[in-house]
Parts: C-alpha cells; sequence; structure tokens
C-alpha cells in the first residue's frame, strides 16, 4: 500500500506555496518532497517564479501614490510649511494651501509622491528628489543643515500591520543615527513635538516608498544630481529596437527647435553667428552623439517600466 505521506494532491500542494498550512501539514508536506522529486523540482520553479515577481514588484517606485497619513491628507504639507516658517518665510497658510490645490501638487487624496517640495521650489528653495537613496545622504543633508523630508509607509512607521490599501506618510526628519540601527527622530506636525522611531520600524517604512527622501536648502550651489537607477531594468528586443526611433525624434525635435531659434550648420559651433554642426540628420551624427541619444532613450523606457508601467505595441496581433 502506498505511503500517504508520499503524495501530494494539488490543493496540498496550492495550500503549502500560499503558506496555508498547520506545522503538521507542513512537516508531511516536506516528507513528500524528500521522496518525489518531480514534486520537489516544481515547487523549486514556482519558488524561483515568485522570487522573481517579487524582485519586479520591489523595483517599481510609486511616484504617483499619494502622500495622505492625517485627516486632511496634509503631511507633505505641513512639513513644507514648517520648513517654510522655520527659515523666516511670512507665509499665508490658505493662500498656500490654495497654490497647492490649484497646481494639483495637493489633490483630494493627498500629494502625489513626485510632488513633494513643490511649495519649496515656488519659495525659491533648491529641491532635491532622490529614490534608492540611504541613510548616509540623509545625515549628510542634515549635517549640511538642509532640511529632510522622507516618505514611509504609515502602518509599518507606527509598527503596526499594514492595511489592505497602503498609506504613504510624509515625514520631517530633525536627527539620524546610523550608528545606533538608524533610528531617527522627526516632528510630529500635529504637536510641533520631537519623537524617536526605531531604525528597523523607519527602515521598513521607508523602504516601501523605494527609499524616497527630499532635499531642501536654500544652498543653490550644492546642487547634486542623482537620477533614479533604472540600470537593472532590462528591456525586451522590442523595445530595444524602439530606443532607435525615441534617439532620432529626439533629435529632430532638438534641431527643429534650434532652428526656429535662428541656428543653422556650421562646422564648429558658434554661438554668436548660432551655427552648429550637429544641425544634420541623425543618419549624419557623429557616433558619441548617436549613443548619447540612444542611451537617453532607453533610460526613459527603463524609466517607465521603474514606475510601474508598460509599453504595448497595439499593432501586433
Amino acid at each position: 500500500m502506498e505511503n500517504d505521506h508520499d503524495f501530494i494532491s494539488d490543493e496540498e500542494l496550492a495550500a503549502f506555496l500560499d503558506g496555508n498550512v498547520c506545522n503538521d501539514e507542513f512537516v508531511s508536506v516536506m516528507e513528500a518532497l524528500s521522496a518525489d522529486g518531480e514534486t520537489a523540482q516544481i515547487l523549486d520553479i514556482a519558488r524561483r517564479i515568485e522570487d522573481e515577481a517579487m524582485a519586479r514588484d520591489n523595483t517599481i517606485l510609486p511616484m504617483l501614490s499619494l502622500a495622505a497619513a492625517n485627516p486632511q491628507n496634509l503631511c507633505s504639507f505641513n512639513c513644507e510649511t514648517y520648513i517654510l516658517r522655520s527659515l523666516g518665510f511670512d507665509i499665508d497658510h490658505w493662500s498656500l494651501l490654495e497654490t497647492a490645490k490649484a497646481n494639483s501638487w495637493l489633490r483630494d487624496g493627498g500629494t502625489p509622491l513626485h510632488h513633494v517640495g513643490r511649495l519649496l521650489e515656488l519659495k525659491g528653495l533648491q529641491v532635491e528628489r532622490i529614490y534608492d537613496a540611504h541613510a548616509g545622504i540623509i545625515e549628510k543633508a542634515l549635517n549640511e543643515g538642509k532640511h529632510v523630508i522622507a516618505v514611509v509607509d504609515y502602518d509599518k512607521f507606527r509598527g503596526h500591520e499594514p492595511g489592505t490599501d497602503q498609506t504613504f506618510h510624509a515625514i520631517y526628519i530633525t536627527d539620524i543615527y546610523p550608528d545606533e540601527g538608524c533610528d531617527i527622530k522627526y516632528i510630529n506636525m500635529a504637536t510641533g513635538q520631537q519623537r524617536y522611531v526605531d531604525g528597523a520600524e523607519f527602515l521598513q517604512a521607508w523602504k516601501q516608498s523605494g527609499h524616497y527622501v527630499v532635499i531642501a536648502s536654500q544652498d543653490v550651489k550644492g546642487y547634486n544630481p542623482q537620477p533614479i537607477n533604472v540600470e537593472n531594468i532590462s528591456l525586451d528586443a522590442g523595445l530595444e529596437e524602439l530606443t532607435e526611433a525615441i534617439a532620432e525624434n529626439a533629435h529632430d525635435i532638438w534641431a527643429r527647435a534650434r532652428m526656429d531659434e535662428g541656428w543653422t550648420y556650421g562646422p564648429v559651433r558658434n554661438d554668436k553667428l548660432k551655427q552648429h554642426p550637429d544641425l544634420v540628420p541623425y543618419a549624419q551624427l557623429p557616433d558619441r552623439e548617436k549613443e548619447y541619444d540612444r542611451l537617453m532613450a532607453m533610460n526613459t523606457l527603463r524609466l517607465v517600466r521603474r514606475l510601474g508601467f508598460d509599453i504595448i505595441n497595439l499593432e501586433v496581433k
């Protein structure tokens, strides 16, 4: 008679993969897997697929998500007005609020992550938006007297179990302690008091936004561009071919704009005469210029993927 422990039904295997088994069932499945190489191979493949899917999910940046973790969805707005007041700006709360709404920087559901800091820019501050940041970037900014807003998952930040709908929260950080597990100190905008948060909870909550941080300063000379990292985002063959068309079109857009400003072709660049050697068809550009346009096109497509979008060819049946 066949040992029951050597057989796994499809239902049992599915439950095991989903983690919906008790301890006895887990032991039973593991015993069966040790005796059934084919089932073990299926399980290994399923786990690899799941890991790859999770890796893809983790690369997506929630740029269009909303920071909205207080009753009026004003967490980002409050952080920015706090910074402006601390710098001595005489601001009208309601006028600034209407400005934010009129420009869609603040919406009914909150502030889109890529609009955090727009009010600071409006008042002339230099704002850097950085994804894939790390504690060292926050520490350096604070040491330089800059202002730091980090975006975190609200539930994880408060040490709660995540809800069904993820809610992001903008916080104004005043101190970070990398040598102490990245504990942080931040301002509670409701009370104006500083609070400490355990580093492990902060890092887990911060990870959900793609380690997104907004750094603001009145020092306009300290610009340090840090574009979104797309090196690990792959493109299929069809999209790689698309980059050439995008690169050529980008060159044509640039050339058309220069010509409309009165520029013409010249063997060397001459700003006084408005002559430029690259005012030629894309095919006649030097390879180094083509490669620049191709790189810009390819990185744009990779960025689209990193932001969670996809490109579909509607002509393919």
